[in-house]
């Protein structure tokens, strides 16, 4: 990990701060100090005099090429190739690997409001256009049953007494009970409806 560390830093400040990661890192794991330390230090002064010899080259003779890492041995072979071909046309060759951030390999999901991500739910849907009023549950996600909704009696609702089966929107609706099965939803379905007596709800065995 400290060769690793090494390899990746481009500056001394650079490798330090990952010394000091891996320092917080090991000592949580209950490795003595003065091991880490030391194993820090060993690796320092092996590498040491090609250290040296890199840092007492002339910048202006130095071309730095900004390549992925892809894995150790890779990032071996290629500085390997690239230390041969500055022997060959002059110019110092060092590669400077970039890991690849995890943000470019994932597009982030759009994010839903939380009410329609709930599945196993009873819930009501309340006009806010007028006093209507529906309870019902769903076993899957609620936006899946809210977009039925549109050709069900919220939808003729809309349709009869404003003229338009567009007007369902998300925000007619509330969650009334998080259920743990589909027996639970009927229950707590039944409860609601007895309680709030919801004027859409016209299934003659709702309550029964």
């Amino acid at each position: 990990m400290i060769h690793r560390a090494y390899s990746l830093s481009s500056t001394t400040e650079a490798f330090n701060a990952e010394c000091a990661k891996l320092r917080s890192i090991f000592s949580r794991l209950d490795y003595p100090m003065s091991v880490i330390d030391s194993a820090i230090k060993k690796f320092l002064f092996l590498n040491s005099s090609a250290d040296k010899a890199e840092r007492n080259n002339d910048d202006s003779s130095t071309v730095r090429i900004s390549l992925p890492f892809k894995d150790q041995v890779a990032a071996n072979a290629v500085r390997k190739q690239l230390r041969d071909l500055s022997h060959k046309i002059g110019p110092t060759l060092q590669p400077v690997f970039v890991s690849k951030k995890l943000g470019q390999d994932l597009t982030p999901k759009e994010i839903k409001p939380s009410i329609v991500n709930k599945q196993c739910v009873v819930y009501q849907f309340s006009c806010d256009l007028c006093d209507a009023d529906y309870v019902g549950y769903t076993a899957r996600h609620l936006h899946q049953r809210i977009a039925e909704h549109k050709n069900s009696a919220i939808g003729r609702h809309f349709l009869e007494a404003h003229g338009n089966n567009n007007l369902l929107r998300v925000s007619q609706f509330t969650v009334l009970r998080k259920c743990q099965s589909k027996f639970d939803c009927l229950v707590f379905e039944m409860l609601f409806i007895k309680k709030l007596k919801p004027n859409l709800n016209i299934q003659t065995d709702s309550t029964p």
